[in-house]
């Protein structure tokens, strides 16, 4: 019990007393800067206020981004490749998930899971991360332990906008994914009164209803209320998804200086779909004679894992005068699952029966964030700075009990999916993940230059404890991450730059060397080239080349049943981006992607060399869309992927292929003048129904990909 106690960190001073803390700091500064009247001249960037980072957002492109900066940066400024989905994008495309509101994306992989959509496995300029840990909400990153199905998972019917930065970027954020981020940033109050509901029914059973209602209390008092209820069978027979979802918000204008934005989310998921994959053989080749449907399912009739998630946090603002502020973000959230699914592991010898096993996981994850942002403006000389000081902090408690057990083979010919799980014993585990972090950026301007400095010091712990080992094998160590951007404004519209930026990935609790010690952190360093194109509100045009280093990365050597340090990873790659309106009736996106990934160092001479898998050499998107004029809108995409490597020993190869979607949007007051402001939208996903395997992590686990998905929703705003 001693030796548990002591695995386990210290317990965080309470939240709300580091909040007051610096709370009061803030407002002692805030004096001081009152005591200076000086008020800088305001630098004027293309744009309105409507066009900020935190607005609404109309049609398919978008001015500024906060992602890559955490300031309010005019795209074409940030030296580094950004990609902003809108909420009309999202609307338009029917996307039920996040990683399906990127499927037109440039160096977006969204193929990590295929159709399996118990959460999104979002791969980034080849890199894939595995699960969530890549994904962020509001400017704060959420948090999973990815030894366990506590994932989390948004709905983007409550996102404004959905952005990707790609590259490292541990300067604004500490430990992140190699290839990028996806930060969505939450629907938020609005100051006039906006209502919608909407009721959605497609294939698969599938049933929706939702709401979305906005106005203002009081000249100080705005909120957002924001609901949905979702159903839906799953492509693989048996399955099934169910999640009930609300998120409040409220924003309180204390006074002329202050301002307060209250936000929480709550879902509850009863079941929150399959988990599962089939081999290589049976799926992409025949397995004696004979290939496995898209609908087969792996595991038993009663899986079932419940979800649930809970956020709530804060965004406070002091103005001390026009040039400078301060910021604090903070967010409480907890996901917890509890449930038992089945699942295959490899054909048994030369038979049709597939090997199966069964997991019992109850799980617990809490974690706290805070982020403190000192931000102002100035001039020195002919230079004039954005500059931004902080110090966030992330907390992360993950509890979990979980134990597996052998189940009866699974006969392809003749499944059986009725079995009993028998007696499963749970072994407990906790882990814990902190991270302190302070850093420094400087955007400067002078003439039609942009530099952008930036540099961070972290100091990061990672703590595990299980029952069959109570040792102390934890790590901590400090990083420092470093990053340079520059731009020259041609005009106002056209943009060159380049970037150095650098990165680092906490090894999370599982990842342990032969003696039982957690590894230390990878390593990324970034040189991008690129240029944008920005000539009014409704283009952008983007490119980049650029190669991304990974190195110190660990891969699980099975012959010895621990993790080796021995790898280098490396990612070269194009990406074309384009957004614009070709006439006041038609909006059309296109993005192509190259991308040549090699394991410089891999576990063995069987690896180094090679592609990894989840990462398709070549991804090309078009979408268009017509507005007729009449209250009809037609819009229709496709989407290629080339063939990937199924396995990183590169012995097997998947496919290509090429998916088409419909979208149709039909304004029924065209019909009758009494159904004003109610609309019908037809979308259709992979409109020919092609079956195809999206990716494979080795030759025993691939995933089909999503079959045809047809879904009707009727809206109503107000």
């Amino acid at each position: 019990m001693q030796n548990r106690q002591q695995a386990r960190r210290r317990q965080p001073a309470h939240p709300l007393g580091s909040a007051l803390c610096i709370a009061t700091l803030a407002l002692a500064v805030s004096q001081a800067f009152a005591a200076d009247g000086t008020t800088l001249d305001t630098v004027v960037v293309s744009g309105t206020q409507d066009a900020s980072a935190t607005a609404p957002t109309r049609g398919y492109t978008v001015k500024s981004s906060k992602t890559a900066t955490k300031t309010d940066t005019p795209l074409t400024e940030i030296a580094q490749s950004v990609s902003v989905v809108t909420r009309q994008q999202i609307e338009d495309q029917g996307a039920q998930t996040v990683g399906e509101a990127l499927g037109y994306s440039a160096g977006t992989f969204n193929g990590g899971r295929g159709a399996y959509g118990q959460f999104d496995n979002i791969v980034l300029r080849g890199f894939n991360d595995g699960m969530t840990t890549n994904q962020y909400l509001d400017g704060l990153r959420l948090v999973s332990d990815g030894s366990t199905l506590a994932q989390i998972q948004l709905d983007p019917y409550f996102m404004e906008r959905v952005e990707v930065l790609k590259g490292p970027s541990s300067v604004a954020y500490g430990t992140t994914a190699p290839g990028g981020l996806v930060s969505s940033s939450s629907k938020q109050p609005l100051d006039s009164a906006y209502h919608e509901i909407e009721v959605t029914v497609g294939n698969h059973n599938k049933r929706a209803a939702a709401f979305d209602y906005a106005d203002s209390l009081s000249d100080n008092l705005s909120y957002r209320v924001v609901g949905k209820a979702y159903a839906s069978d799953t492509q693989q027979d048996y399955g099934h998804v169910e999640h009930y979802t609300l998120a409040p918000s409220l924003r309180w204008k204390i006074d002329g200086d202050n301002r307060l934005l209250l936000q929480a989310y709550l879902s509850h998921a009863p079941d929150s779909g399959t988990n599962g994959s089939l081999p290589y053989e049976g799926t992409v080749i025949a397995r004696n004679g004979k290939t496995l449907s898209s609908s087969f399912y792996d595991g038993a009739a009663n899986d079932g894992v419940m979800r649930e998630q809970m956020f709530y946090g804060y965004q406070f603002e002091h103005d001390f005068n026009d040039n400078w502020q301060f910021r604090q973000h903070a967010r409480y959230q907890e996901v917890a699952v509890d449930g038992t699914y089945a699942y295959q592991y490899g054909w048994s010898g030369n038979s049709n029966q597939l090997i199966r096993y069964a997991t019992a996981e109850d799980a617990n994850t809490k974690t706290l964030l805070l982020d403190n942002q000192l931000a102002g403006k100035f001039g020195t000389g002919p230079l004039r700075h954005t500059l931004l000081a902080g110090i966030d902090y992330q907390d992360m408690d993950s509890s979990d009990n979980i134990g597996s057990a052998a189940l009866s083979n699974l006969d392809t010919d003749n499944p059986n999916y009725n079995v009993a799980y028998g007696t499963i014993t749970k072994y407990h585990y906790q882990r814990s993940n902190q991270q302190l972090g302070s850093y420094l950026q400087d955007q400067l301007a002078w003439q039609d230059w942009r530099v952008t400095l930036g540099l961070r010091h972290d100091h990061a712990e990672v703590s595990p404890y299980s029952e069959s080992n109570n040792g102390n094998n934890s790590w901590q160590g400090n990083k420092l991450s470093k990053q340079l951007g520059i731009s020259y404004l041609l005009n106002q519209a056209l943009v060159p730059y380049y970037s150095y930026s650098e990165g680092f990935k906490v090894s999370g609790a599982g990842n342990a060397d032969q003696n039982g010690k957690i590894l230390s952190p990878s390593t990324t360093k970034q040189h991008e080239l690129g240029i944008k194109y920005q000539p009014d509100a409704d283009t952008l045009l983007t490119a980049a080349v650029y190669q991304l280093d990974q190195s110190n990365v660990a891969y699980y050597d099975a012959s010895v049943f621990y993790y080796k340090q021995v790898g280098d990873v490396r990612s070269r790659g194009l990406e074309l981006e384009a957004k614009t309106k070709l006439n006041r009736n038609l909006s059309v996106l296109a993005s192509y992607t190259r991308t040549d990934m090699e394991i410089v160092n891999g576990l063995s001479s069987a690896t180094t060399g090679n592609t990894p898998v989840m990462a398709p050499e070549n991804m090309a998107t078009l979408w268009a869309d017509y507005n007729f004029g009449n209250g009809l809108d037609l819009g229709g995409g496709v989407r290629y992927v080339s063939s990937m490597w199924a396995d990183n020993e590169n012995t097997a190869k998947l496919p290509s292929y090429t998916l088409l979607d419909l979208a149709l949007r039909v304004d029924l007051a065209r019909f009758n003048a009494g159904l004003k402001g109610t609309s019908l939208r037809l979308n259709v996903s992979n409109l020919l129904d092609k079956e195809y395997v999206a990716s494979c992590y080795d030759l025993s686990g691939c995933y089909y990909g999503a079959g045809r998905s047809v879904s009707a929703t009727v809206s109503y705003k107000w």
